[in-house]
């Protein structure tokens, strides 16, 4: 294995250590400012993950819920204080950010972004913000992956790996799924189904690296949620039910983008200082959340309660729309979360709403229901399946999660031509052509199998110059073409020698030198050709041995026949029509 590879592979176990350590930080810091805000000053204590027990009415009922919005205001105005002052990146829900620094930003993030998204974020979530942990996450972890590599010097495709790696090790240490979160990474890149595949063996090794550790850390590998034992097998006729959810599942995964965008273009227009956004943000979710507490913080303790079978479908199918704005009005406003966990939620509130259409125990449907969505409205369908198996543990419903997601995926997708807002993630770009993070990559792929004569014009005339035409003769010449490159022939019509404008310039004013120069004596000797059967590749590094612009073109059985030029501006142009030929394929593919 060559040297750049083990590396790498060393950078694997050292990102994912870093990943799994700044998720932990984080988790804990964002309990911190839970207990700070929402049970010493606002008396109310959400149900966390696993269950501590009690009914859904002594949850709401035993503590008082008139501050909420004092709360969630004040923890809107420090958070958008914090990253107005530090770092204005931090804004927003992480992950785009981190897409938007691996096309757009050649794999660098500023040194403060990943520290401002943690306390922003921490402060944002503990106060009861509609967000989740894991956008922040993976922008921290990412960032931090990015600043390594900028650390040790690492160039740009490297950097962009780190920061994949960094990505995919802070997700797996919070939802404690390795295998999907390395996927994830790779795979939320594009909007259309497309992966970064050759960073698929780092994101794993760092996602398994961050796993294990943060199961040292915490004491386990327990998945997030606890599904109940009557969950078993799938019967036959369940998987109409599961399709019903995947229709249903596209739908809000085209409606979610959405209301985000709407919500984020409202906020951008309100003539207020960028800090106080978030705070009115907060206010507002604050009076919504006095008639549904539900949907205050990450909200996982009110998706366990769902699974367990505590509420009721026209209750899930409210918090889900409810769960949808409030996301909206926290993060859209500019408030610092992510939209991993209102998505689950949403997801799952919904494929709740769909069992009880259908007198089902809810447990699977909302497994299925928060991969359906959030697999459809972040465009990474494959990914999300097997997030939400590994973090339920339901794997015997991967089957009915594949059918649902792909049926949410192809409905999104179709409904999202004809809305503003595609994907909850902006900055995805539809495949690998598109990204500049590839930029001439594909120059090789598309000139491939492209010879001269595809691209050559044989019927121009050119002003072809004997070899003993004194320069006298030539300027006469000279003064009726365009030409830049004059070829040279011996009295048989062979090709000798070229020159361009550049080698006559210091003899145009010597008239001294027009009579007895002749064109053998200014001519190159040594002329680079090529001819109609040579690929186009190796055409283009003969321009780039002497940096010319055009080629003299010989038959191919004659290296001294002249058949005309080809020019660098020909094979760019060429090149740039067949890679928007290939754009407009892959993008209707």
């Amino acid at each position: 294995m060559e040297k750049r590879s083990l590396r790498l592979l060393l950078d694997t176990f050292i990102i994912g250590f870093v990943g799994a350590l700044a998720a932990y930080v984080f988790a804990h810091m964002v309990d911190y400012c839970r207990e700070l805000f929402l049970v010493k000053i606002a008396q109310y204590r959400p149900p966390g993950l696993p269950n501590e027990g009690g009914s859904l009415q002594e949850w709401i009922g035993a503590y008082g819920l008139h501050l909420i919005p004092v709360v969630t205001t004040l923890g809107g105005l420090l958070a958008g204080l914090i990253v107005y002052l530090f770092a204005p990146e931090a804004r927003g829900h992480g992950t785009d950010a981190a897409i938007r620094a691996f096309h757009f930003g050649k794999g660098e993030v500023k040194f403060q972004v990943p520290f401002v998204k943690m306390v922003a974020s921490a402060i944002t979530l503990g106060s009861g913000g509609s967000a989740g942990r894991e956008g922040p996450t993976a922008q921290i972890a990412s960032g931090i992956g990015a600043i390594y590599g900028h650390l040790t010097k690492r160039p740009p495709h490297e950097k962009r790996l780190l920061l994949l790696m960094g990505m995919a090790a802070g997700l797996s240490a919070i939802f404690r799924s390795p295998i999907g979160c390395a996927f994830f990474a790779i795979e939320v890149l594009y909007s259309q189904i497309e992966f970064e595949s050759k960073a698929l063996l780092y994101t794993l090794i760092s996602a398994v690296v961050a796993y294990v550790f943060i199961g040292f850390l915490s004491g386990g590998w327990n998945p997030l949620f606890s599904l109940p034992p009557s969950v078993t097998d799938i019967s036959g006729k369940e998987y109409l039910f599961f399709a019903v959810l995947g229709v249903f599942s596209g739908i809000m995964g085209a409606i979610m983008p959405n209301v985000f965008g709407v919500v984020h273009s409202f906020f951008e227009g309100l003539p207020l200082p960028f800090f106080l956004k978030p705070a009115l943000g907060g206010l507002l979710l604050g009076l919504l959340a006095l008639a549904l507490p539900q949907i205050l913080g990450i909200g996982y303790g009110w998706v366990q309660h769902a699974i367990n079978g505590d509420l009721s479908g026209n209750l899930m199918l409210t918090l889900a729309f409810a769960k949808c704005l409030g996301f909206a009005l926290t993060v859209g406003s500019g408030g610092s979360g992510g939209d991993f966990a209102p998505s689950l939620y949403v997801g799952g509130m919904l494929g709740g709403f769909v069992a009880s259409l259908f007198h089902q125990n809810p447990a699977a449907y909302i497994v299925v229901g928060m991969a359906s969505v959030f697999g459809a409205a972040a465009r990474a369908p494959i990914a999300n399946s097997l997030i939400v198996v590994e973090i339920t543990g339901g794997f015997h419903l991967l089957p009915a999660a594949g059918l649902s997601v792909m049926l949410a995926y192809v409905i999104q997708t179709i409904l999202s031509n004809y809305l503003p807002y595609p994907s909850l993630y902006e900055s995805q770009v539809p495949t690998p052509v598109h990204s500049p993070a590839h930029r001439g990559e594909f120059f090789t792929d598309i000139l491939a199998d492209i010879k001269v004569k595809d691209i050559f014009r044989p019927s121009r005339v050119w002003a072809v110059i004997p070899e003993d035409m004194s320069f006298r003769q030539f300027l006469k010449v000279f003064g009726r073409t365009e030409q830049h490159y004059f070829p040279v022939v011996d009295k048989e019509g062979r090709l000798v020698g070229i020159f361009s404008v550049n080698d006559v310039r210091p003899f145009l004013f010597d008239e001294d030198l027009k009579d007895i120069l002749v064109i053998k004596d200014i001519a190159r000797r040594d002329v680079i050709t090529t001819h109609p059967s040579e690929d186009i590749n190796t055409v283009l590094r003969k321009f780039t041995i002497r940096n010319i612009d055009q080629l003299p073109v010989v038959a191919d059985n004659d290296p001294h026949r002249f058949l005309g030029m080809i020019s660098r501006r020909e094979v760019i142009n060429f090149y740039n029509q067949r890679l928007n030929e290939f754009k407009r394929r892959a993008s209707r593919g």
